[in-house]
């Protein structure tokens, strides 16, 4: 496009097609909405507008590469035919990549060029993907591993004609002396322990460095034989297709059915290593599904045996070097684990001492690490195939070295790779090598680490939440995991140090962040174990960090439950401070909290917090605060909302035989509710001087009127039918003053006053006994007029027909029976009346919409 483009006119010509570029590049997404993504010719308009004013400098190398890649993915569109137009953007990109590819080494440059190229039909457009990994191969020092994934994906499918000059490309890269980049090349190279670490090596082609290491000159050597230009071209491609399957197999994964080594009679050095590292990886992928599978299984451990026996005919006629044979015995045990093979096991162990890979130094740099992986996959696979003895593994580990160093080693290679494989075998032998005073490093793998940890019991695993490398995920996952273990083992001790930690590393974990949403079960689950486990201020501490950040984050329903588990644990100032974060965040839970409350407090017994009551001067932090029993109370809407939490609680400490508590409290609240509240709160306390064991009859009863009347003075008590009932049980128990004659006076006082009496009358009471001088309570005109029969006649009734019979007074006691079935049979009748007429009034109110029935109300005539 030429410079008289429209699009280049206007004012803001100089920062238009810059701005524009940018905003492609860095978009989201390369690939937009086909309906509004733009053409390849659009974006090269933007980019000759933009390099003609010198304005590229301001494109890093991650748009350069976007660019790159977006001048091939868009015009390679599978819904239209290919034209001039698109093979040209494609030609203009292939020009722009030329001018840098060989001297950037960043792989977001080449990827995308090559993944365009390859995506096109066009045989052309291959030759030049070809083309440029040839040129990769032949100028880059290190191969990233996305420019491997584009290389190993174009083996597939290509003939040996096409992959000639990639195949040439490797030959001179893998021969080619000395290096342009010195030792360092070589020097990133570890000790290869097994056949996966070897192929891993092998599969970057890495340069050739001289080198006095003898891993590194082995790798060499191996390259060297597989992809020197003397070795045919066939085999060579043969080569690179296995690398090709093995990265297969790292990846996506592969079936089983497609594996299919190219083992012609006996195997290479090359193919063994591949198809040891290709089985490694399928057997890790199949995981414990393997030994259920018996055909899959009896295919793995075809092959395997297969390799063990190609492996016998390389050691007895070609001798390779002993890293190498060390590396893929290691692999042999590793894989007859797997299928669990005893017979393969044994045979791999013969001929690994027939020869000579136990032969070695174990403080050596290269040795070292040999010796003790395959120490670690013999003791493994030996767990899998004899047991788990500790007898057993202690004797094993002792025919590897006597050094208890080297023992910690081996057992900490074998407890990594069981982890993957069998994590109860891992825990088993942690244990034993723990016990045994083998220390075992995993800190060199976090995630390792991680997944013992995940695997161990909470005082094993709470070690772990130290570990600095853990990220946040990590902890969580294990915080996790330890309360799964405490609410299993709830019945079990476990040590306060141990809560203590938990404690510690979750309020250091959500010090200055919120947890993430979806850790919210497993965070409310580890603080109720918490909080069962007795560290209740750790667990609010928690709860108070989290809702400083997030106030929503923890379930309304969790934090009541909290609060009715500090209360049955008798934790109330715990209690108190989840009440204000429930109120604060959750303005109307208060009802919910209230009828919590007053369930839960009826079966509390708190020695704690009578005595914060009844030390005056101390500053209260119990549910009396500031003359309230609950904070919330503040909330309520009236007094009489609050009656039935007060009671509960007189009730919580009468049981807990605080009655001088229960009575500061009643006089806290006293002025605060309303007359009938008063009153219930008053009887409350004086049925806890009957209940009481001590003391007993007169001095029981004095007490009981003493208390009485103080409440009629001083706190505005005023009693009622329920006052009578409770004096009359005092009275009644006490046998030595009130015999049965003196109980039929008492009986007969109690029909004069209004109590119904059956056929009986006030002017005519049943046993005709003189009148009794009362003063006080007892005199019962002073008390409201109302009696109901539930609540005032049957309970007294019964407690005089119990009073009878105990003093043998069985006509007494069979005349009170006899009214209380006359005055059950009146109340039942005058139920059902009630009802008759209620239902009568609702059906005339209907017919009769605004008249007013006055038999509606007959339920509430009293008389």
């Amino acid at each position: 496009m030429t410079s008289e483009d429209p699009r280049e006119s206007g004012p803001s010509n100089s920062t238009r097609a810059i701005s524009a570029l940018r905003k492609i590049l860095t978009s989201s997404t390369l690939l937009p909405d086909p309906s509004r993504r733009p053409t390849p010719n659009t974006i090269y308009s933007f980019y000759i507008s933009a390099k003609a004013r010198g304005q590229l400098s301001q494109l890093d190398s991650g748009m350069l590469s976007a660019l790159i890649g977006l001048f091939g993915s868009l015009s390679v569109d599978s819904t239209r035919t290919y034209t001039h137009k698109f093979d040209r953007s494609l030609f203009r990109a292939r020009k722009q990549y030329l001018h840098f590819s060989r001297h950037v080494f960043d792989p977001d440059v080449h990827v995308p060029y090559l993944t365009a190229l390859l995506s096109s039909t066009n045989p052309l457009h291959k030759q030049w993907a070809i083309d440029a990994i040839t040129s990769i191969l032949l100028t880059h020092p290190f191969l990233h591993a996305k420019v491997m994934k584009v290389l190993l994906g174009i083996v597939h499918g290509t003939d040996t004609a096409l992959l000639e000059s990639i195949l040439s490309a490797i030959s001179i890269r893998v021969t080619h002396f000395p290096s342009p980049c010195g030792g360092s090349a070589g020097a990133s190279i570890s000790v290869p322990v097994d056949a996966t670490a070897f192929t891993s090596a092998l599969s970057v082609f890495p340069l050739p460095i001289p080198s006095p290491s003898p891993h590194t000159k082995a790798i060499t050597e191996l390259l060297h034989e597989a992809f020197s230009s003397n070795v045919p071209l066939v085999h060579r491609r043969s080569n690179l297709l296995l690398c090709s399957l093995l990265h297969s197999c790292n990846g996506s994964g592969i079936a089983i059915s497609s594996l299919d080594f190219p083992l012609n009679g006996y195997a290479s050095l090359w193919q063994t290593l591949f198809a040891l590292a290709i089985l490694e990886e399928v057997t890790r992928a199949a995981g414990p599904a393997l030994l259920h599978d018996r055909a899959l299984r009896g295919r793995i451990q075809e092959m395997i045996r297969s390799l063990h026996e190609s492996w016998l005919h390389l050691m007895s006629n070609e001798s390779p070097p002993i890293l190498i044979s060390r590396a893929v015995m290691t692999s042999l045990f590793r894989l007859s684990g797997a299928v669990v093979d005893p017979k393969l096991f044994a045979a791999c162990l013969e001929s690994s001492i027939k020869f000579g890979l136990w032969t070695g130094n174990s403080s050596d740099t290269v040795e070292g690490p040999q010796l003790a992986a395959m120490a670690a996959m013999h003791l493994a696979t030996s767990m899998q195939v004899r047991g788990c003895g500790a007898e057993f593994i202690m004797k094993t580990l002792s025919s590897y070295s006597t050094d208890v160093q080297h023992q910690s080693v081996v057992v900490s290679a074998a407890v990594k790779d069981l982890i993957h494989r069998d994590v109860e075998l891992a825990h088993a032998l942690y244990n034993i090598a723990v016990r045994s005073g083998r220390d075992i490093d995993i800190d060199v793998d976090v995630d390792t680490a991680y997944l013992l940890a995940r695997a161990l019991p909470p005082a094993h695993a709470v070690g772990f939440l130290k570990h600095e490398r853990f990220s946040r995920i990590q902890v969580g996952g294990l915080l996790s995991s330890i309360a799964r273990f405490l609410k299993e083992t709830r019945h079990e001790h476990y040590d306060t140090d141990l809560i203590d930690d938990i404690g510690i590393s979750l309020r250091k974990l959500y010090s200055i962040s919120p947890p993430p949403i979806h850790f919210r079960g497993h965070l409310q689950l580890l603080l109720a174990e918490l909080c069962t486990r007795g560290s209740g201020s750790q667990t609010t501490a928690i709860i108070a960090n989290v809702t400083k950040f997030y106030p929503a984050f923890f379930q309304f329903s969790f934090l009541l439950r909290l609060v009715c588990l500090f209360l049955r644990r008798r934790q109330f100032r715990c209690a108190l401070r989840i009440q204000r974060i429930l109120v604060g965040t959750h303005r109307g839970c208060v009802p919910n909290l209230r009828h919590m409350v007053n369930t839960r407090l009826g079966a509390t017994a708190s020695g704690r917090l009578s005595t914060n009551i009844f030390i005056t001067g101390r500053k209260s932090h119990t549910l009396f605060r500031g003359g309230c029993f609950w904070a919330a109370g503040t909330l309520f809407k009236s007094g009489m909302s609050s009656g039935p939490v007060y009671n509960r609680v007189l009730q919580g400490l009468i049981y807990a035989r605080r009655p001088h508590a229960a009575k500061v409290a009643f006089s806290r609240v006293a002025s605060k509710v309303d007359t009938k509240s008063r009153t219930i709160l008053g009887n409350t306390l004086l049925h806890g001087v009957v209940t009481r064991p001590v003391p007993r009859n007169g001095r029981r009863v004095r007490k009981l009127l003493g208390l009485l009347n103080n409440l009629v003075k001083y706190q505005q008590f005023v009693p009622d039918r329920i006052t009578v009932n409770i004096i009359l049980k005092a009275l009644i128990v006490w046998r030595t003053a009130f015999d049965h004659q003196r109980l039929r006076a008492l009986f007969d006082h109690m029909v004069r006053g209004g109590y119904p009496a059956g056929i009986h009358s006030p002017s005519h009471p049943p046993f005709s006994t003189p009148l009794l001088r009362t003063s006080g309570t007892l005199t019962l005109s002073k008390l409201p007029p109302y009696i109901s029969f539930e609540k005032h006649a049957k309970p007294m009734l019964k407690m005089f027909i119990k009073a009878f019979y105990l003093r043998n007074d069985v006509e007494a006691a069979r005349t009170v029976v006899e009214i209380l079935k006359i005055e059950q049979k009146k109340t039942t009748l005058k139920r059902e009346r009630r009802s008759v007429a209620r239902l009568r009034g609702c059906m005339e109110a209907e017919n009769n919409t605004g008249r007013k029935d006055h038999m509606t109300h007959v339920h509430n005539d009293r008389s």
